[in-house]
């Protein structure tokens, strides 16, 4: 068998002062260690403001789904898909930017990995259990408050303290309003940007065209029930301001 040899490397005591030094350990004792120092400490403000940013906004988003499931479990018309529209229609009334994240499924923009996400976090946090209910013919997602169910709000007033008023009238508004409303109302919003990111004008032919091509599922909704949540929308002003 062949013998390798590991090269060891050997340190000074200057390298041992310096590496005191940079971990702050010990003062700069020279205007370059000072330097050095200063460079190192920019370097890792630049690293922790990057990191905390995904992570930071995953639970700020958490905070806000808590709030909108601890305003609306005892909703009769709040499951599972009025749950993800209102995440979504809050989001924008926040001016969080978050649309490159929803994608287009049957129901309307939809932001898997979240909603996927969210319910585990309310369970770990100890906010919320999911529940299936059955009712009627399907079974419809419950929140149920768990014995920590307020922790949130205190994460949730200092994320959102700027806006509060907006968030909640979107709640308000959408509060005892049907799934299938709620539905046609976050996807006639996110056609609207749409219709806006491609220059184009936003009429009502433009947004039929672009709602019922969203998906085929789009077309068991009628015409004037589109028209009528539309126009609901611009004189409750919750439209999306596009240029």
């Amino acid at each position: 068998m062949k013998s390798t040899k590991i090269k060891i490397q050997t340190f000074s005591m200057e390298d041992f002062e310096q590496g005191l030094m940079l971990a702050g350990l010990v003062t700069p004792s020279t205007s370059m260690e000072l330097h050095e120092r200063e460079i190192l400490e920019e370097f890792e403000l630049s690293e922790t403001k990057k990191k905390p940013v995904n992570d930071n906004m995953f639970f700020r988003r958490v905070t806000l789904a808590a709030e909108i499931a601890s305003q609306m479990h005892e909703e009769p018309t709040f499951g599972r898909i009025k749950f993800q529209k209102l995440v979504y229609l809050c989001e924008h009334a926040a001016e969080m930017e978050l649309n490159y994240r929803y994608l287009k499924q049957a129901a309307g923009p939809f932001d898997n990995k979240f909603m996927h996400s969210v319910e585990a976090q309310f369970t770990k946090n100890k906010w919320f259990k999911v529940e299936k209910k059955r009712d009627g013919k399907f079974n419809r997602s419950v929140y149920v408050p768990l014995e920590k169910a307020d922790d949130y709000k205190k994460f949730y007033n200092a994320y959102f303290k700027t806006h509060l008023e907006k968030i909640q009238y979107v709640l308000d508004l959408f509060k005892t309003l049907k799934t299938d409303t709620t539905e046609i109302a976050a996807t006639i919003y996110a056609c609207i940007i749409e219709l806006g990111e491609q220059g184009e004008q936003i009429n009502e032919d433009n947004l039929l065209t672009k709602f019922y091509a969203w998906s085929e599922a789009k077309g068991r909704f009628d015409k004037k029930d589109v028209v009528k949540t539309w126009s609901w929308m611009k004189e409750n002003q919750v439209v999306p301001q596009v240029k």
